[in-house]
């Protein structure tokens, strides 16, 4: 029963730093892209990634410390990124690449299989793998900042691999010291969060999508290598919607000769809501969140 405890002081803390924000006008989301238009006159902070941390540091420290380091270290750059201190994508990719360099050479992680003959040739080269691994993990982050762009969008994304996980029995073969109740006290968490945010009285901002994209790449990566008869066509289906946003939209920069840290506007999400938009005019708020929620 202490995990119910403990997300109970987390949904309290989560209504005291909402209120804190907005009455000292601290990490509020006032501009957006053209989907998010509405957010202008309205305070939403940025704070569904200090719950995330918080549950994080609680639930893992005395776990795996180096863990939860660099959960810690990402998130600084989120949160620094998300303050505008870090303006700069490049700046923010490099250190995003330093992080998860350290990140898997510091826990060891490793994809030993794809089930690709000669890519698994591949695999068995140490420098190889490591870059493998690395460029898996930075799609991963960077794609789902790409799909953070509606309400109930990026949250509800998780809370779908997160169940999962749990539905398949899976989170015993990552983390059997804490067993079944941290995948479940995580989920009532990732749902709270979903909730506030289809209220749009919250965003996760850069520091909340940086985090929940390191942890989940991590423990996917744990299930599978601790499980030989999961496949990796399981996995990869799982993370494939950030991946298709960063594929297509380097593809439309390539076409359009663009660079790829330019802005794009393109995104499945933000093409949905622009539909929606035209069928309801006068409530933004609604088409935001059935976009992110379809």
């Amino acid at each position: 029963m202490n995990f119910i405890y403990f997300n109970i002081f987390l949904l309290l803390f989560l209504i005291l730093l909402n209120s804190f924000f907005i009455k000292k006008n601290f990490l509020l989301n006032y501009s957006g892209q053209e989907h998010q238009i509405f957010t202008e006159k309205n305070k939403i902070p940025l704070s569904g990634g200090f719950i995330v941390l918080i549950f994080l540091n609680y639930q893992l420290f005395n776990h795996n410390l180096s863990l939860v380091l660099f959960i810690n270290i990402l998130f600084l750059i989120g949160l620094f990124a998300d303050a505008n201190i870090f303006k700069s994508p490049s700046i923010r990719f490099f250190l995003q690449l330093l992080v998860v360099l350290l990140f898997i050479f510091f826990l060891d992680l490793s994809i030993n299989s794809i089930r690709i003959d000669v890519f698994d040739k591949l695999l068995l080269n140490t420098y190889f793998n490591f870059f493998f691994v690395s460029f898996c993990l930075l799609v991963l982050i960077n794609g789902s900042n790409f799909i953070d762009g509606n309400n109930t969008l990026s949250i509800g994304y998780y809370t779908l691999i997160l169940l999962v996980i749990y539905k398949l029995k899976l989170s015993g073969l990552v983390i059997t010291e804490l067993g079944n109740a941290f995948f479940l006290s995580f989920l009532i968490t990732l749902l709270t969060l979903y909730f506030f945010n289809l209220l749009n009285k919250l965003y996760l901002g850069d520091n909340g999508i940086y985090i929940l994209a390191l942890i989940f790449g991590y423990l996917l990566i744990k299930i599978y290598s601790l499980n030989s008869n999961i496949s990796p066509y399981f996995i990869v289906n799982l993370f494939w919607y950030p991946a298709f946003e960063i594929l297509f939209s380097l593809i439309r920069k390539i076409k359009f000769k663009l660079s790829p840290l330019d802005a794009d506007t393109f995104h499945l999400h933000q093409l949905i809501y622009f539909f929606f938009n035209k069928k309801f005019p006068k409530k933004n708020i609604f088409a935001n969140s059935l976009t992110g929620n379809l």
